[in-house]
């Protein structure tokens, strides 16, 4: 039992939860309009929708993760394809409660980001580049969330296309790393189109990525701590980043997980921009 309840734990990557759950207290606090109970049921909802959309997209991908990742949850026999499904909907349709709970606005939400993420899984994924786009969107709309519960979205416009372009870049990033399990199963940017045209598409969006960071302090909307803490913890490391993926000097799974945590830099920006 306690390998399983570890493997479900496992199954819906709490990590990505949490980051996405942080991203809505963000979007709520850069409205300004106070934390109130509403947020904190948004906040848990989106954490468990979340975490349901991870699961259900590791058992559409299980045929695909015996090849490359094999140690995950099904491969790895610790779960079965039908205990993920309905742990899954379980995270989904508690998520969507809570959102109901909180207001009729946030219930129409988190039922669109519930189709998206099952819509992602079951089809857009294996669809190429329209697949990174749906879930670079669904990357961002935590920060639309958490401006959504306080009936305010206008400054979580901004977080949501930094959120966007870092989400597509790491996607595509991804998809070069998964490409030998892909290979039988989807056709995905890289596989149809090649490395070398993916890292340039990639060099593009982070270029547009880094120049977009300093429009909020250029506008005036966000003020110093913002810019010193997104070109320390995003901007500086991506084009670092970028530099190595470009020199070959860093493998594509070391790059995507590196990514990741410029993310998090991402956010630590955005929290110093909502002081």
């Amino acid at each position: 039992m306690k390998q399983k309840i570890i493997a479900g734990i496992e199954v819906i990557r709490p990590l990505n939860g949490v980051i996405a759950a942080v991203s809505v207290l963000i979007g709520a606090a850069l409205t300004k309009q106070g934390i109130t109970q509403t947020v904190w049921l948004a906040i848990i909802s989106c954490f468990l929708i979340t975490g349901g959309g991870n699961a259900i997209n590791d058992m559409v991908d299980k045929d695909i993760d015996r090849i490359n990742r094999p140690e995950r949850p099904i491969p790895s026999g610790r779960l079965s394809g039908k205990e993920v499904v309905i742990l899954s909907l379980f995270l989904c349709i508690l998520g969507i409660a809570l959102a109901g709970l909180a207001s009729f606005q946030l219930l129409k939400m988190a039922i669109l980001v519930t189709i998206l993420l099952f819509l992602y899984s079951f089809s857009l994924k294996r669809r190429g580049l329209r697949g990174n786009i749906a879930i670079a969107f669904l990357g961002g709309l935590p920060f639309i969330y958490g401006g959504i519960s306080v009936k305010y979205i206008t400054p979580t416009i901004i977080p949501f296309i930094f959120a966007f372009f870092l989400h597509l870049s790491r996607e595509l990033v991804k998809d070069i790393e998964d490409m030998e399990g892909d290979r039988r199963y989807a056709r995905t940017f890289p596989l149809v189109y090649g490395i070398k045209k993916t890292t340039k598409l990639v060099n593009t969006i982070a270029v547009i990525l880094i120049a977009f960071t300093f429009f909020p302090y250029i506008a005036g909307i966000y003020g110093l701590p913002y810019l010193v803490a997104v070109l320390l913890l995003v901007n500086i490391p991506l084009a670092v980043l970028l530099y190595l993926i470009n020199r070959n000097g860093i493998s594509f799974s070391r790059a995507s997980k590196l990514l990741k945590s410029t993310m998090l830099g991402g956010i630590v920006a955005l929290l110093l921009a909502g002081l």
